[in-house]
């Protein structure tokens, strides 16, 4: 008894971390016996360890799941991490510190959170050649679909649009350190330690930036990341539909999620696929309920930062899946901005080493497909 005591104390402190099932089963096989030493207690199971947390956050709901030998409540420490991300990169969040870079005539001070967001970001941006820019926030107020919702123009104003064009161009943006500035390309050089906060300049006051087209997925990793510290990997986070899944929960199953078919009514949802996910992030962009309508013509929530206009194209959705959740967040957004036949293109290139999709969009008025030979197998239909 003294020997499987000890087995389980060492278990206990490191709960749900890299063991092996047969690890798991042992430790679960201990508790058993020692509770049923007692009479007054009842035997555990797995489940009993299983936690749910719920709650809300940048304008939507999140919820967790995971297992934890200490039934630990991290509720509270994760609505004061979300509640940081805010303060730090939502535009909807009057007096955050994007907000005010957005306020500002030459630039602001950042903070390290803000930084991380504007690296991830820099990075999709070279690799999609632009697709990804945000600093398109000014046309995406234009056109109705930041803070100010559907405040849009009743009719396109091109030389207003040619102005806004104007102003975006990621390349502009300085970090200003000891009074010198840096080109952004800096970010991709993780060997510069930055002490916080840092300036970021901008060469015209109009400029802004919105992050959140990979704000609520780089949210999902912000969490992972802290319940990872925390021992926990068995896992899933959602925050807003954007997804991360740790290693498989304690039976050796995999996290299972729903992708849905591009029907514009939300209470009609219909699943299209079914994924398995280990170790990932998961994101979906589409434009089939994110969009108005003027004089018969939809008006897409997704802005194509280089004709300053909504894209038309037959992409529907792109379901992404990545080593991380805001790297399948930001790519989702690009392939939603390049469409179809470039995203595909893009996913079978060389260049192409971090990501997976799942694609749906229309041919001939039909819904087609196409999935990335990666992910495949962890797909199935629903009938």
């Amino acid at each position: 008894m003294i020997s499987v005591v000890n087995s389980f104390k060492k278990y206990i402190q490191n709960p749900f971390g890299k063991f092996c099932q047969r690890d798991f089963c042992f430790a679960l096989s201990a508790m058993l016996l020692l509770t049923s030493c007692g009479e007054s207690r009842e035997k555990v199971s797995v489940e009993e360890f299983k936690m749910q947390l719920q709650g809300e956050a940048q304008g939507t709901t999140w919820q967790i799941v995971y297992y934890d030998l200490q039934q630990r409540n991290l509720k509270p420490q994760i609505d004061s991490l979300l509640q940081k991300v805010d303060e730090s990169v939502s535009t909807y969040l009057p007096g955050s510190v994007i907000d005010n870079w957005n306020k500002s005539d030459s630039g602001a001070a950042i903070d390290s959170m803000f930084y991380e967001v504007l690296g991830l970001s820099w990075r999709i941006y070279l690799e999609t050649n632009g697709a990804f820019d945000p600093t398109v926030k000014p046309l995406v107020s234009y056109w109705g679909f930041g803070p100010e919702m559907y405040a849009h123009p009743e009719k396109a104003d091109q030389h207003k649009i040619d102005s806004l064009l104007e102003l975006v161009d990621f390349d502009t943006l300085r970090l200003v350190v000891n009074d010198f500035p840096r080109p952004i390309d800096g970010l991709r050089d993780k060997r510069i330690k930055y002490s916080f906060p840092i300036f970021l300049s901008k060469p015209d006051s109009r400029m802004q930036l919105d992050f959140n087209a990979v704000g609520q997925g780089w949210s999902v990793d912000v969490v992972a990341h802290f319940l990872e510290k925390n021992g926990i990997e068995k896992y899933f986070i959602e925050i807003g539909g954007e997804i991360k899944a740790g290693y498989p929960k304690p039976d050796g199953s995999l996290w299972r999620f729903g992708i849905d078919k591009p029907i514009e009514d939300l209470a009609q949802r219909e699943l299209e696929a079914i994924i398995n996910l280990r170790n990932k992030g998961l994101a979906t962009s589409g434009n089939y309920r994110k969009f108005y309508e003027v004089d018969g013509v939809k008006y897409a929530h997704t802005i194509d930062p280089k004709s300053g206009y909504p894209v038309k194209h037959s992409l529907l959705s792109a379901t992404v899946v990545a080593g991380d959740a805001g790297l399948a967040d930001a790519m989702a957004t690009a392939f939603m901005v390049i469409g179809t036949d470039s995203a595909i293109a893009y996913l079978e290139g060389d260049n192409n080493t971090n990501s997976a999709a799942f694609l749906i969009y229309t041919d001939s008025n039909k819904y087609k497909t196409w999935v990335s030979p990666s992910i495949a197998s962890k797909l199935s239909s629903v009938e």
